[in-house]
């Protein structure tokens, strides 16, 4: 009698933090991979730790080779499995669908997943009926959370068969004569169904080729990949309307244009939108001590284009990897803290680990887990586990929190990021197709060292006529703007925003074509025209009137002709920067990548510059740093008149990071040493790479 007993207690306290934890916001978990060759024990015993280490969401795999192993004879047996003991455990399942990879006896071979989409019509009608098996297999378990429609969708345009049927009638929708884009690309086509793939269309660098067919090609890969998520979201919704639908982009931090990203255009398709990060794999761009940086600046980049839906970490590096990446790391205790506090504090709500146990074969075999190589769960798991009873026992506020809004935008354009595609060079990064990308990041840093932050959006998903509130929006480098992109501009500053603008933006249109030397569509926003760029033999190198501030450039300083504008910074004789009065609003010209140069060299300068620039509008936030803080990075969660702060020293330094706080709250450590903070002590105290959490109310 007393064994039952202490077995119905037991069973009653999991099932009460169960319920607790699926209770929650954000919910941690981790992905289980499930292969062929596993004991049914194992399976069992690893959805159970993630129950009991308060993490109640296990990331499956649905592999389409492993369930069709034979021709039409299709075995779920592995993951009937896996569902079983989830529901045992009441662990919720994100089952992530593969249909762009199926078995090899339907011709795809030599590998276990891929990574490229459908390239025929057959092989698309092939994945709709795995789809539908296996969303008509699961959609009744209590167990389901949600779907992914494939895992890291995204590649580089290729010239498949399915793509290249649906180009030509894009090429007819947009030209509609054949003789107009014979004029654009200078070809001599007869028709648009005669128009074969050629090589041309992805040439980079320098070349007298026209630009029209590479800029055309790499739009078109944009929406056929969004239209292929949509082909694949009306399969599972037509088997299972009742669930959540999922996707995770990969590699974030560069050229978005690459891999055919159009995030906000897949969103019709999704409930959330998410991302996987990995600072071994996808952090190339960024320093060991911005790797904090880079989750931030990740979550906000898919928050911009996920809102007002959620979105998620759907992978986060969760162990070591000496092969499968392109920087080994094994993650240590501090940086998963670090990572997931970034995460939850922008506003995630999931952070999902890659992965629990790591796969016994192929090229990640023994890599990335959160347990150790004998299956037995690591620091860096109870770390986890530890940062989701702190979420589990702050449930009421962390339920209903938001990520507070900065009142600063950072533009993100993917026509920038093609043409930069279509023109890059080696030598310099000013020159390389991440220039655009370089120049967001040398903005956002210094927005974050200041404490103030910035919201990021793409050029065509920001709502340029709202002027309900007074906001700064910077266009970084954006070398290309449609009209329609310059025209949303002027009437956004016009109707009393602010606008900086920095690099090469607006030289070019859509299609590449040079627009100073026309009618210049910035020309009457900025009261100056561009005159030319000027290439120091000494340091590129802005001299900034008032604030007296020398901003670092790379490779150039452009110059401009004055025609209306207040000069703010000259350069032996010549206007380097200018500044003007236009209807309710400002706008500040930079027409050089100072961002860049910021993020290569030196970056107080460019914060001192922001700090000026963003005080109208940074006197409302709640928190903030007190001047620059380098390596610092805050992030701050608001639910009614109760707020999250979350601090962060990426350098493997100790670092002090003084915050400015409104009076009237009283601070209670969530996370971090209790010496780290004290109620009359504005300085955070931070080891190498430590982490600060605090509640105030």
């Amino acid at each position: 009698m007393k064994q039952f007993l202490a077995l119905a207690l037991a069973l009653f306290v999991l099932t009460s933090a169960d319920a607790r934890a699926q209770d929650a916001r954000p919910l941690l978990g981790a992905q289980i991979w499930i292969e062929p060759g596993q004991k049914p024990e194992d399976v069992e015993r690893w959805f159970r730790t993630l129950a009991e280490g308060h993490m109640p969401v296990a990331r499956l795999f649905l592999m389409w080779n492993y369930i069709e192993r034979e021709p039409n004879v299709w075995d779920f047996a592995l993951y009937d499995q896996a569902f079983r003991a989830a529901e045992k455990y009441r662990v919720r399942v994100v089952a992530t669908l593969t249909p762009n990879w199926g078995p090899a006896h339907r011709g795809y071979t030599y590998a276990s997943q891929g990574g490229v989409i459908s390239d025929t019509d057959t092989r698309l009608a092939e994945a709709r009926e795995y789809v539908a098996r296996v969303v008509a297999r699961y959609r009744s378990s209590p167990a389901l959370d949600s779907w992914m429609l494939m895992n890291e969708p995204g590649q580089r345009p290729a010239p498949d068969r399915l793509a290249l049927q649906r180009f030509r009638p894009w090429l007819a929708r947009k030209y509609g004569t054949v003789a107009k884009l014979n004029e654009a690309w200078m070809t001599d086509f007869t028709a648009f169904t005669a128009i074969p793939y050629d090589p041309r269309w992805t040439a980079a660098g320098f070349a007298f080729n026209a630009p029209a067919a590479f800029v055309d090609w790499q739009t078109f890969w944009r929406a056929h990949l969004a239209w292929y998520l949509g082909e694949i979201e009306s399969e599972v919704r037509r088997n299972d309307p009742a669930h959540h639908i999922h996707v995770n982009p990969h590699a974030l931090v560069g050229n978005l244009s690459s891999n055919s990203f159009d995030l906000p255009g897949w969103r019709r398709h999704l409930d959330s939108l998410g991302a996987s990060i990995h600072p071994s794999w996808h952090f190339g761009l960024l320093k060991r001590e911005q790797f904090a940086l880079g989750v931030a600046y990740v979550c906000d980049l898919v928050r911009g284009a996920s809102e007002p839906h959620p979105f998620w970490v759907t992978e986060l590096q969760g162990g070591p990897n000496l092969y499968s990446s392109v920087r080994p790391l094994s993650p240590a205790r501090e940086d998963i803290a670090q990572w997931v506090w970034a995460g939850v504090g922008s506003g995630a709500d999931r952070v999902v680990f890659w992965l629990l146990n790591a796969r016994a074969e192929g090229s990640e075999a023994g890599e990335w887990s959160l347990l150790d190589f004998n299956g037995r769960t690591s620091e860096r798991f109870e770390t986890a586990s530890e940062l989701a009873r702190v979420l589990e026992r702050n449930a009421t506020f962390f339920g209903k929190a938001r990520a507070f809004e900065p009142p600063v935008t950072i533009i993100l354009s993917p026509e920038t990021m093609t043409l930069q595609e279509r023109f890059a060079t080696g030598d310099s990064p000013a020159r390389g197709r991440d220039a655009h990308v370089l120049e967001a990041l040398g903005i956002y840093q210094a927005l974050a060292e200041l404490g103030v932050g910035a919201r990021l959006k793409y050029v065509g998903d920001f709502d340029w006529r709202d002027s309900a509130q007074t906001r700064l929006v910077i266009l970084p480098h954006v070398t290309a703007l449609t009209a329609e992109q310059a025209r949303d501009v002027e009437a956004f500053v016009r109707g009393g925003g602010t606008v900086l603008a920095t690099g090469l933006t607006g030289f070019y249109d859509e299609g590449a074509r040079f627009l100073p030397s026309e009618h210049w569509p910035l020309a009457e926003l900025f009261g100056a025209r561009p005159k030319e760029v000027q290439t120091p033999s000494a340091r590129a190198e802005v001299a900034w009137s008032s604030p007296a501030l020398t901003l670092p450039s790379q490779l150039w300083l452009g110059e401009v002709e004055n025609e209306s504008a207040e000069v703010a910074a000259r350069q032996d004789g010549r206007v380097t920067a200018v500044r003007r009065r236009f209807g309710r609003g400002e706008a500040v010209w930079i027409p050089s990548p100072v961002g860049m140069g910021a993020w290569l060299s030196d970056g107080a300068p460019l914060a001192a510059l922001l700090a000026e620039l963003t005080a109208p509008f940074a006197r409302d936030l709640p928190f903030r740093f007190d001047g620059r803080q380098p390596d610092c990075l805050l992030r701050v969660l608001q639910n009614g008149n109760a707020y999250v702060t979350v601090v962060t020293n990426g350098s493997a330094e100790p670092r002090q990071c003084r915050l400015r706080r409104p009076s009237g709250l009283t601070p209670q450590t969530l996370w971090g040493g209790p010496s780290t903070f004290t109620p009359d002590n504005s300085t955070v105290s931070l080891g190498s790479r430590q982490t600060a959490v605090f509640l105030w109310k």
